[in-house]
């Protein structure tokens, strides 16, 4: 199931108190209507600036509700050349 996951589902994994929450949302579900608490949303962001190395903009922080717009962040810093994982590698 691991090779079927987007880059966004993947990194969100690695920071939500309830990942099997993920098995039961839509890619544009509002994650914290579905259960998502504001912790794991901050430990997202985080981890993206510290994985790009970039703050993230207002616009990009409001994307980051769904699992289809983490994946459109993720994908507008691989364009932009941002590596996406820890140690400074994109992918």
């Amino acid at each position: 199931m691991t090779d079927q996951l987007t880059p966004g589902h993947r990194l969100l994994l690695e920071f939500i108190d309830l990942p099997e929450l993920l098995d039961s949302v839509g890619r544009d579900a509002d994650l914290t209507a579905a259960g998502l608490n504001s912790g794991d949303l901050i430990r997202l962001a985080l981890a993206i600036e510290d994985r790009t190395g970039e703050p993230l903009a207002d616009e990009e922080l409001a994307e980051l509700h769904t699992l289809d717009g983490i994946d459109r962040v993720l994908t507008a810093r691989a364009v932009a050349g941002a590596p996406l994982a820890p140690g400074g590698e994109t992918g």
